[in-house]
């Protein structure tokens, strides 16, 4: 039921105070966690085939091209970079109380801005990069034994490293780091919000194109929170995390 990778945070539980206290952000349990990433995996898929049939159309016509080579390779990916992205966000959030659970699910459009530095290392490019995105709004659901209960995350800011092979223009990568998430819980007329830190890994592909311009398919899979807090004199705990499937366009410098 744990994510392992959720080592560590720190929470804000309001009722217009703060109060900190450790508190590791986690993952949804394992059944729920494959039905939760199937739908994202097949529109990563659907994305991987749409750039490269519009790389392909490209290389079938004859105008300019758009992908361009003019740049040593060394030198196409490295430097700074900023840019905005948008895409589909899902939020999985698994209430638990008195030995019975009850899972609230909201997928949400999702929209952010990024931006890093790429070093060219070898045959390698390895980065760091910064995002601040909105992941969505409230969901509503009925605990078997809490009644109504509504869930919500609107934002995560993450610092992530990324590690990529460049193709060509082409440049898939792996990226890991650390997020800090804000998540809401209400039952009944008890409202808690907090805020954690947690881990968060993706992958992608970005492509190069004309005056130093990008575009890229990522997606990032976060945990938000792992914490057990009283409602209404009953324990309950709560389980949140995030995926999300952005299309970025940013621009070098």
């Amino acid at each position: 039921m744990l994510n392992p990778l959720a080592n560590c945070g720190f929470s804000s539980t309001s009722e217009n105070r703060l109060a900190c206290r450790p508190g590791p952000a986690g993952l949804p349990g394992s059944r729920s966690y494959v039905r939760w990433l199937w739908k994202p995996l097949q529109l990563c898929t659907v994305s991987a085939v749409l750039v490269t049939g519009a790389r392909a159309a490209d290389l079938g016509t004859g105008h300019a091209p758009l992908f361009v080579s003019a740049k040593p390779v060394q030198k196409r990916w490295s430097g700074p970079y900023l840019g905005l992205e948008g895409g589909v966000s899902n939020t999985l959030t698994e209430v638990k109380a008195n030995n019975q659970t009850k899972e609230l699910s909201r997928i949400d459009a999702a929209f952010g801005v990024f931006g890093g530095h790429n070093w060219q290392v070898s045959r390698f490019v390895l980065g760091l990069e910064g995002a601040a995105t909105y992941i969505g709004g409230t969901e509503k659901g009925t605990h078997p034994t809490l009644g109504a209960v509504s869930a919500d995350a609107k934002w995560t800011v993450s610092a992530k490293a990324r590690a990529g092979v460049p193709l060509g223009n082409f440049l898939p990568y792996l990226s890991a780091g650390l997020a800090v998430s804000e998540h809401g819980l209400e039952v009944g007329s008890d409202r808690q919000t907090s805020i954690q830190v947690g881990p968060v890994i993706g992958a992608g592909v970005e492509v190069a194109l004309k005056d130093r311009w990008r575009v890229r398919a990522d997606y990032s899979l976060t945990g938000i929170i792992n914490e057990t807090s009283r409602f209404n004199g009953s324990s309950v705990r709560r389980q949140a995390g995030n995926q999300r499937l952005m299309l970025g366009l940013s621009r070098s410098f």
